[in-house]
Formats: structure tokens, sequence, C-alpha cells
């Protein structure tokens, strides 16, 4: 799927931004965020930078400003409507979540927004209780702001390794878009250094 979407993407690159905003607000937006795997998708948009298809401060930005909003409405939500908001599908399906996201609040206190931004489900969980919770807004949102700071680069390096060929052990062999003067991208293989001549024999003057 994040494939399909970063091809999606390509074609329509005018919109890119609106796209990928989208999908950071309801990958952090209560409920929503439990059923689309947004980060799948927002992983790709990395090899759409690393192509340079897209720019990264438009796709940072985006990402920022969508999971900000997707947190500050999960807040919201909680805050307005309580335990309420926990009754409704697919909450009602998965009670589980709401203990974790209740347990997890209450061990870590308002760092808990900071956390839960890189622990999977419970970024779709844990604004809204903090919101239940009566968390003070400003202390909220510094948390909130913070998290998606940091998060949105993170997210984008697997697409963005992945294109350039480089993986996090260092063992990168994916060849990159040839450079426009004809020579190699970002991640193709280099080329090799003659041999040093031997007795006896002519030297290598090419590969």
């Amino acid at each position: 799927m994040g494939a399909a979407l970063a091809a999606y993407i390509e074609a329509h690159a005018e919109w890119a931004e609106a796209i990928i905003f989208l999908m950071a607000f309801a990958e952090g937006l209560t409920l929503v965020g439990l059923l689309i795997p947004g980060v799948v998708m927002l992983t790709a948009t990395g090899a759409l930078v690393a192509a340079g298809i897209l720019d990264f401060w438009s796709v940072y930005l985006a990402i920022v400003g969508g999971a900000v909003l997707g947190d500050a409405a999960s807040y919201w939500l909680g805050r307005r409507y309580g335990e309420r908001i926990f009754r409704l599908w697919p909450f009602s399906r998965q009670p589980e979540l709401r203990r974790r996201g209740e347990a997890f609040f209450h061990r870590h206190g308002s760092k808990s927004v900071f956390l839960a931004r890189f622990v999977g489900p419970l970024r779709a969980v844990v604004p809204t209780t903090a919101g239940m919770m009566a968390m003070p807004h400003r202390k909220f949102q510094t948390f909130n702001v913070l998290s998606a700071v940091i998060w949105a680069p993170l997210l984008m390096s697997p697409g963005h390794l992945a294109w350039t060929g480089y993986d996090v052990s260092g063992l990168g062999g994916r060849a990159g878009p040839a450079a426009a003067d004809g020579g190699t991208g970002q991640g193709a293989a280099k080329t090799c250094v003659p041999a040093p001549p031997v007795d006896g024999m002519p030297g290598n003057a090419g590969c």
C-alpha cells in the first residue's frame, strides 16, 4: 500500500503536501489512526524526497503540521467527551487499548504525550487519554509539538535509506538515479581503480 500511495503522490505531485498533511493528521487522530496505516504510507514519502521528486522541507512541514493537529484534535475529543469516546468503535472492540493508554499516561505523566508518538497504537490513544485526564493544554501542546518535530524525519528515514541503497547496517547496494552529467548517483557502485603494474605484465588500464 505504501508503494502504491508513493506512486500516486508522484503522479500528483502538485497535491503532495496536502495528501501528506492529511495522512499525518489521520495518523494522530483518535479512532481514525487505529484504522489507517499512516506510518507505512508516510514512510514511503522518504523515498520520494531521496529521488528528488518532493522537497524535504515541504514534506517535513506537512508531516509535522498534520501530526500536531491530529494529536491536538484527539486531545480536544478526550477533553470534550471524556469516557464516552472509548465507547465508540473501534475502541469498544479493543478495550485493552484504553487500559494501555491510561497505564502509560499514569506511568509517564506529561512525558507520555511525547513518548507515545513513537509507540505504535498508543499514538492514537494517549492524546485522547491526556485530554480525558484534564492535562493542562499548554503542557500538552509543548510535548505534542516537540515530539512531532523529531518524529517526522525519523519517519522519512527508512524510505530515504531504501531509495539511496543504504540500510542501517551500512550494507547498501541499490544504485541511485543517474546524475545529470551521466555519472552515477548516490548509492551507485564506485568506479574501480586500475591495479598497479606487475613485473612482466602490462598494467590494468581500465575495468
